[in-house]
């Protein structure tokens, strides 16, 4: 019996380490730990500023280590508890328990048998995540690596920043100079633009190839081609008909700015970004991992091209750093926008509840946009609460205090794309943007007019408020008058 009520407080002890998440809180310390460090081995960074971090980094570790004797404290206690009952109840002596705990057959015997529990409980839980299926292509092994890479931002900093010193001969900052930013709120057509602006021999974007470790393209890059898999295209998880493959460009750029600005995604929505909020080191963080996009494409590419749904929040910033950058802004009817939005986001609520890798997944690149991941752009005069995006109401808010702050913030020079009109008409559109955003060989971005669609329009659902459809047709008027118009061009 003393050797059962032992073994049973072993299994109560690494049960409370996993339930009380001791192991991700260590990895926490040695992440903090590693950032302190390559912040002291930067030197890109002010003195000033090293201090500062480094007072921070040792107020979080001193709470860290404080969490970690908390519970170490309770975890110890839950076994003793149980230890203390069986002899409390007259079923072996304390003592006698205790001479056994503490001499060296249970003691080596115990420790094994931590290790198999340990191990048998981690490799349960990764098999109820690790599903492959249609909505999630992800092997058990890609399922492990991206969730070793989305564990610690601060070890894709300093990977990158590695590669950066490696590279420092070759990596070109002209190639950042001229950068093209698509933005827009998601589904008005932005992945489609940034597919047939990132096949044009100018341009360069980050590509799946990229994952997970995309704060390292050249690095990365050259590693993960001795494991080269071919470029095969399938539906993505959207389900909207759009196929990518390993070769496609897509948004993995936000994992900086996560990286960076921690603060800004605290709450359960995202602040938006004001002009003076400059931060150097950030700064050139991004401008080199620019250029090393555009190296790792190669070839002619000598600008950078992104889609990033969340720069809308941080417009005039953008260019402030980026004074000879191109925005591109596609805009969408509010009706078919609205609810697709809203498709989109019951979509992911319920991958993310049947797939949890796909929540993590999501997390970790940055794309905060629907189902159990979403975080609203706290726009004013925006719904900062997620709570109710089941409602399509909740998606009109949001549309017309996200398109109303583009208006009020809107870069000089930027190009309003008006999605339906370009996928009715692309040919004379993509000729247009080419020109607007200064690129060489204007025809080639004229021949992707072959991926466009002319899309369905829908008409205002019944039972949205009449004061908001109004505002909703007036704004999205609004905007259609300061849209790309070939057909005005030619007429002028």
């Amino acid at each position: 019996m003393t050797v059962a009520a032992l073994l049973a407080g072993l299994l109560a002890f690494v049960v409370m380490l996993r339930v009380l998440r001791a192991q991700q809180v260590a990895s926490g310390v040695l992440d903090t730990a590693r950032g302190a460090m390559a912040v002291m081995s930067d030197r890109h960074i002010s003195d000033e500023e090293k201090e500062r971090r480094m007072r921070r980094a040792s107020v979080q570790m001193f709470r860290s280590f404080a969490v970690i004797l908390g519970i170490g404290i309770v975890s110890l206690a839950v076994p003793s508890g149980i230890v203390w009952a069986g002899a409390a109840l007259g079923l072996y002596a304390l003592d006698h328990a205790l001479a056994v705990a503490l001499g060296w057959p249970f003691i080596l015997a115990s420790a094994g048998l931590a290790i198999a529990i340990w191990y048998l409980l981690e490799r349960q839980r990764k098999a109820s995540e690790a599903v492959v299926s249609d909505d999630l292509p992800y092997s058990p092994l890609d399922q492990a690596l991206h969730a070793y890479a989305f564990a610690s931002p601060e070890r894709h900093r300093m990977l990158g920043d590695m590669e950066s010193r490696l590279f420092s001969r070759s990596i070109d900052l002209d190639q950042a100079a001229r950068p093209v930013f698509v933005t827009s709120l998601p589904r008005a057509g932005t992945t489609m633009l940034l597919e047939a602006l990132a096949a044009h021999r100018d341009l360069a974007s980050a590509t799946y190839r990229h994952m997970p470790f995309t704060m390292a393209p050249l690095l990365w890059g050259r590693f993960s081609g001795l494991f080269r898999k071919p470029a095969e295209r399938a539906e993505r998880a959207h389900g909207d008909g759009i196929e990518v493959g390993f070769d496609s460009p897509e948004a993995f750029e936000e994992m900086i700015w996560m990286t960076f600005w921690k603060e800004h995604y605290q709450g359960a929505s995202i602040v938006p970004w004001s002009a003076d909020r400059r931060d150097p080191e950030f700064e050139a963080f991004l401008r080199r991992h620019m250029a090393k996009i555009v190296q790792a494409k190669g070839g002619a590419a000598s600008r950078y091209v992104s889609k990033n749904n969340a720069n809308i929040a941080r417009l005039p910033l953008l260019q402030d750093m980026f004074p000879n950058g191109h925005f591109v802004i596609p805009i969408r009817s509010p009706w078919s926008q609205i609810n697709s939005l809203r498709r989109q986001h019951l979509r992911f609520l319920d991958l993310h509840r049947r797939e949890p890798f796909s929540r993590t997944y999501m997390e970790g690149i940055g794309h905060l946009e629907f189902g159990a991941t979403l975080k609203p752009i706290a726009f004013e005069g925006a719904y900062h609460d997620p709570a109710g995006a089941e409602d399509l109401s909740f998606w009109l808010h949001y549309w017309i205090s996200a398109y109303e702050a583009i208006l009020n913030t809107l870069p000089s020079g930027a190009v309003i794309v008006d999605h339906d009109r370009l996928s009715a008409n692309p040919r004379p559109h993509l000729a247009m943007l080419a020109d607007r955003i200064e690129l060489t060989n204007p025809a080639d971005l004229e021949d992707m007019a072959k991926q466009f669609k002319a899309s369905r329009l829908s008409e205002p659902a019944s039972g949205l408020p009449p004061a908001l459809v109004r505002r909703a047709k007036d704004l999205h008027g609004h905007l259609k008058d300061l849209a790309l118009s070939p057909e005005q061009e030619i007429g002028t």
